[in-house]
């Protein structure tokens, strides 16, 4: 993956680049909710108690970021195939 590319998938799942790793924007934060319902109707417990949680709780984003990484990483991972 370029650079270019990277940094487009990066802005995609609403990430940004920090010295401790990624950062979540608020527009990942939203894709992130949209994602946790999607695993909430597969039956994901996690997902369910999360979603439960008020949206400026620092544990929701939280659970939202490790989505959204893991969301960057498999795209990451698909374009060096």
């Amino acid at each position: 993956m370029s650079p270019d590319a990277r940094q487009e998938a990066l802005r995609r799942h609403g990430l940004v680049e920090t010295e401790d790793g990624f950062a979540l924007t608020a527009q990942g934060f939203q894709r992130a909710s949209r994602r946790a319902l999607d695993l909430r109707k597969q039956g994901d417990l996690e997902a369910a108690r999360i979603l439960a949680l008020p949206s400026d709780d620092p544990l929701r984003w939280q659970f939202a970021r490790c989505i959204q990484i893991e969301a960057f990483t498999a795209e990451v991972r698909q374009s060096r195939i």
